[in-house]
């Protein structure tokens, strides 16, 4: 009865949530010409609902082909880079903060004054040098490193680089907060009078401890790296989901469902399993 409780919640949440997408998709058509059209906007509003959840058809911006199978194309090559970026990021944001609580620890102020710096640096800005950088070398030696824009071959590595660098100065940062209030608790002043090593402690209770709090600066984290992704379809001609998103009410609007459904879903997965194995514990 709770799972059914639960999934009828989930459904009840994703209906709610889809609306709201369905209302902000809405909104060129009110406020067309510089004025306002409720008439206009309502009928646009209905005109979604009951394409969306009577699965009617979806149009290109110019009204003459299907969405269909055209936008899952341009969602799963926006996916890919967006998931190679999340787990680079990730990787790189862990061996930072690893290494420097581990090996650099008297640094550490150091290390994240250095990291304010580096995450003051405007996404676009370091795009554009990450660009720049490539083609010197490729000028200089003949020697290509990355594909810089998507023309005949797709760019993937420096769209990567470009989307995980960035935010991980943001992760390492954050990780690294986390991590020294978990030093600060009694569990771990215990442990140290037990004569355990720091990354006995660091690897076996604290690394653990964090990943809740990790877990909800993971949305954060997503929604930069979505608004830096569009900057990077655009750098790189990728052509990717939200580069479509912006041509009209129909592709935003499916384009919102396939990203915010499958993530919600997600999220809420694993805020029961969490919740249920912290209930168990207690």
């Amino acid at each position: 009865m709770n799972v059914v409780k639960k999934l009828g919640s989930l459904l009840l949440q994703c209906i709610i949530g889809v609306e709201v997408l369905i209302l902000i998709a809405a909104f060129p058509v009110l406020f067309a010409n510089l004025t306002i059209h409720l008439k206009e906007y309502f009928h646009a509003i209905m005109e979604l609902n009951v394409k969306v959840f009577t699965l009617g058809d979806f149009f290109t911006a110019d009204g003459a082909n299907s969405l269909f199978p055209f936008i899952f194309d341009r969602y799963f090559e926006s996916m890919k880079i967006l998931g190679l970026g999340i787990v680079t990021a990730c990787l790189i944001a862990f061996l930072i903060s690893y290494l420097s609580l581990i090996v650099f620890r008297k640094r550490i102020k150091v290390i994240k004054y250095v990291l304010e710096l580096a995450e003051s640096i405007p996404d676009l800005m370091f795009i554009l040098l990450l660009q720049l950088v490539v083609i010197l070398i490729y000028q200089k030696t003949g020697i290509k490193l990355a594909q810089v824009v998507s023309i005949r071959e797709k760019a993937v590595l420096l769209p990567v680089i470009s989307l995980s660098i960035p935010i991980s100065f943001y992760i390492t940062k954050v990780i690294i907060h986390y991590i020294e209030e978990e030093l600060e608790k009694q569990y771990i002043t215990l442990a140290k009078a037990k004569g355990l090593s720091f990354p006995y402690i660091l690897n076996l209770h604290v690394l653990r401890n964090i990943a809740d709090g990790m877990f909800g600066t993971s949305k954060t984290i997503f929604w930069s790296m979505l608004s830096t992704l569009l900057v990077v379809d655009y750098l790189f001609n990728m052509n990717g989901l939200l580069r479509v998103m912006l041509t009209g009410k129909d592709p935003f609007i499916i384009g919102c469902i396939l990203i915010f459904v499958p993530f919600f879903i997600l999220y809420r997965i694993y805020e029961w399993i969490s919740f249920d194995n912290r209930k168990d514990i207690g």
